[in-house]
């Protein structure tokens, strides 16, 4: 459920071409205890290692980046080069917030869809857990209630298939975003095997899906036909 609270890693580095050189901007504020003269950096991460593309420090609870970019890049954005947050670097200027209730990237086209996805999740994910907090405390219970732990099951069930719903929906809209090729990359597992969420979201999709690059390797490799 929480493959992209975890995800810090090499699948996610999607880069996607764009026209001409562009500028981005990226603006943050910190509202959180321990930032202060920290260094924020944004990297980018691939199989082979990883690239710094940026980095300032916070002052004043703020920090500033900016510069040339010629394609929609996904990057972590680090604190002394520990994640934070997962974001696209992108023509334009972002926008990054950062709060002791969350952290949130908007601006942008590709981070305002992955944010907005984010939100919906993490609703989700919110009631999934609450479910399984009730879960545990029905199996330690002295008696345990098997119908309102069924009750439980079933209810966990609904929310994983609303989770799916959620993905599957969000990808398949997107087909020709980065944010959904993102999403797309960070379901992805072992070569050898292909998850029904997986393969329901590809026997769905358009052929423009397949044309992008990490789709077309991945499906290369498991062998999928469209």
């Amino acid at each position: 459920m929480r493959f992209i609270r975890n995800a810090v890693v090499p699948v996610l580095a999607v880069l996607l071409v764009s026209s001409c050189k562009s500028e981005y901007s990226v603006e943050g504020s910190v509202d959180s205890f321990g930032y202060e003269g920290c260094s924020m950096s944004l990297v980018e991460f691939a199989m082979d290692g990883f690239n710094v593309i940026d980095s300032c420090r916070v002052l004043h609870s703020r920090f500033q980046m900016n510069g040339p970019v010629d394609s929609v890049r996904f990057v972590m954005l680090c604190k002394d080069s520990i994640p934070v947050l997962p974001m696209y670097l992108e023509k334009g200027n972002t926008v990054i917030k950062i709060s002791p209730t969350g952290m949130r990237v908007s601006g942008t086209r590709q981070n305002d869809l992955f944010y907005s996805f984010l939100d919906e999740k993490n609703d989700i994910d919110n009631r999934f857990d609450e479910m399984q907090q009730r879960r545990m405390q029905i199996m330690q219970s002295d008696v345990i209630d098997s119908e309102e732990l069924q009750m439980v099951h079933d209810s966990l069930s609904t929310i994983i298939r609303e989770c799916e719903d959620l993905i599957t929906t969000f990808i398949l809209s997107n087909t020709r975003e980065q944010a959904a090729i993102g999403v797309f990359s960070m379901l992805l597992g072992q070569y050898d095997h292909m998850s029904p969420l997986v393969r329901r979201i590809l026997d769905s999709a358009p052929d423009s899906f397949f044309k992008n690059p990490t789709v077309a390797e991945y499906t290369a490799k498991v062998g999928y036909v469209h």
